[in-house]
């Protein structure tokens, strides 16, 4: 059991974190911090959290757990601003959707007294906010660790047990994988979603196609919902990757159009591959 846990950033994320610590009574007190008007006192009405601070100094304080739950953007000036008040021995870990970028900064501004852990739950909604923080967020999830040579590993044991708390499965990666797979397969998917959108929408005929739309259109544009904040600071701190991906990814449309183009006869086949590759992967194959 935790002594004393505070959370910092108390959205969808921070929110669930802490529902699920003070679920399994797995800390003795859950504290929080948001800057957000009135999501403080959700939080707590909510049971996300003890008790709340309006001052990051003294949510930090004395705190054997310290979660970073904020959007990547603000990460650089939230790590600057509370190094000078965390207590030695706290060990600091984040929930950010790019590895690289954040670690550097740990590594640069915080006190060599405490331990940094990177870490970055597979979960999420496209609604944000404490109104939508769930205990069972975390159930059964992949949660991302990335260690580097400098990590404490007593730091990395606790912070795994954290996970396994949350009801995730811990794998361990290194930070310049971590970036780059995520860039496949969360980063690319939502970019892949918003030039739909932006494509589909801009025709003149969309007023009445949208009336058309349905499953397909839906399922496929659901990330475009997702919080433009975050991708924006996510495009900031992974570009390198996700360029990468995305010169892929306009490689094989430009490949099926002009395979499109020519009546290729064997199309069929490409999307039966596709098909059993997708139908595998639900399978967990």
């Amino acid at each position: 059991m935790f002594r004393r846990v505070a959370i910092i950033g108390l959205g969808l994320i921070g929110g669930s974190i802490g529902m699920a610590l003070r679920k399994a009574k797995a800390a003795r007190q859950v504290v929080g911090y948001d800057l957000g008007k009135g999501v403080s006192e959700s939080a707590v009405k909510l049971g996300a959290i003890d008790e709340s601070y309006m001052a990051l100094t003294d949510v930090v304080c004395d705190a054997e757990l310290l979660i970073l739950a904020t959007p990547v953007g603000a990460m650089q000036a939230l790590l600057q601003n509370i190094a000078s008040s965390l207590t030695p021995g706290t060990i600091v870990t984040d929930v950010a959707s790019t590895k690289v970028q954040v670690i550097s900064w740990a590594e640069e501004f915080l006190p060599s007294s405490v331990s940094f852990v990177g870490g970055h739950p597979m979960t999420g909604k496209e609604l944000t906010g404490i109104a939508s923080a769930d205990p069972a967020l975390f159930q059964n999830c992949i949660y991302c660790l990335t260690p580097t040579v400098r990590t404490d590993r007593t730091a990395l044991n606790a912070v795994a047990a954290f996970v396994e708390v949350l009801g995730a499965r811990v794998h361990f990666m290194n930070p310049a994988e971590h970036d780059g797979q995520v860039a496949s397969i969360s980063h690319l998917p939502f970019l892949a979603s918003i030039a739909l959108v932006d494509t589909v929408t801009a025709s003149p005929t969309w007023a009445d196609a949208s009336l058309l739309a349905a499953g397909g259109f839906r399922d496929m544009s659901r990330l475009a919902a997702g919080s433009p904040e975050m991708y924006r600071d996510i495009c900031m701190t992974n570009s390198a990757a996700i360029i990468q991906w995305l010169d892929e990814y306009i490689n094989a449309l430009r490949i099926l159009r002009e395979r499109i183009s020519v009546h290729d006869s064997s199309l069929d086949e490409t999307f039966a591959y596709a098909q059993q590759l997708r139908l595998r992967w639900e399978a967990g194959e």
